[in-house]
């Protein structure tokens, strides 16, 4: 077994999950609060149009995956078989949630809590970082990302983004500017029209392609670390 093998085994990645930032961050207990009924909520979005774009994003996925923001592990069914799967999200209720989800598959995945901002794994360990629905709600996106360009293989690594972000369409992104400060309120996390794709390249990403429904409004990202 090599270095990379062993540090995905169980043993290593629960130590790696325990590392400072693993938990606590602020809105974890919320996330807790929403992990029950959460796919409830979501199954009217997931029929309309997610579980389309979680399909097409992860027949990209390939060689060692880290999951970053599992959730309640809507993800998990599309995963291809090859892929070797770790997985991570801030909330420890979203993390038994996707931990159930994985067992009804029958898919081996390593799940642990942890934070994207302080990712506790070595760098380069991986060839595939999948963020879906996550980059919205992170205090620090530059931190977030440069925490993923640490961790992914260089230069073949790759980062699979799924998002909602500012529109390209004016008129939509217009809409979305006036809803924002209300749906932040509320929720306290979850940011609406932040120019997520700019900020991808800022941190050292390089865009291999865009795919953009509902005006640009959501996206799928592929990028290698620059």
């Amino acid at each position: 077994m090599n270095q990379t093998d062993a540090s995905l085994e169980a043993a290593e990645f629960h130590e790696a999950s325990g590392s400072p930032g693993a938990s606590g961050s602020p809105g974890a207990s919320g996330f807790d609060r929403i992990a029950a009924p959460y796919d409830r909520g979501m199954a009217p979005l997931e029929k309309l149009a997610l579980r389309r774009l979680r399909s097409r994003l992860l027949s990209f996925a390939q060689g060692r995956v880290l999951e970053i923001g599992v959730g309640t592990g809507a993800n998990l069914p599309y995963y291809p078989g090859s892929a070797c799967l770790a997985a991570i999200d801030e909330s420890a209720g979203m993390v038994a949630v996707a931990a159930r989800r994985a067992t009804t598959l029958g898919r081996c995945v390593s799940l642990g809590q942890m934070s994207v901002e302080a990712l506790g794994f070595a760098g380069g360990l991986f060839d595939t970082v999948v963020v879906s629905l996550v980059l919205c709600s992170v205090i620090s996106q530059r931190r977030a990302l440069g925490e993923i360009r640490r961790v992914l293989r260089k230069p073949e690594g790759r980062l699979l983004l799924l998002e909602h972000m500012r529109p390209r369409d004016h008129s939509l992104a217009w809409l979305v500017d006036r809803v924002n400060g209300p749906w932040v309120a509320l929720n306290g996390r979850c940011h609406l029209n932040r120019e997520t794709q700019q900020t991808l390249v800022q941190a050292g990403f390089q865009l291999e392609w865009v795919e953009s429904k509902l005006g640009g409004f959501l996206r799928l990202i592929a990028a290698r670390p620059s």
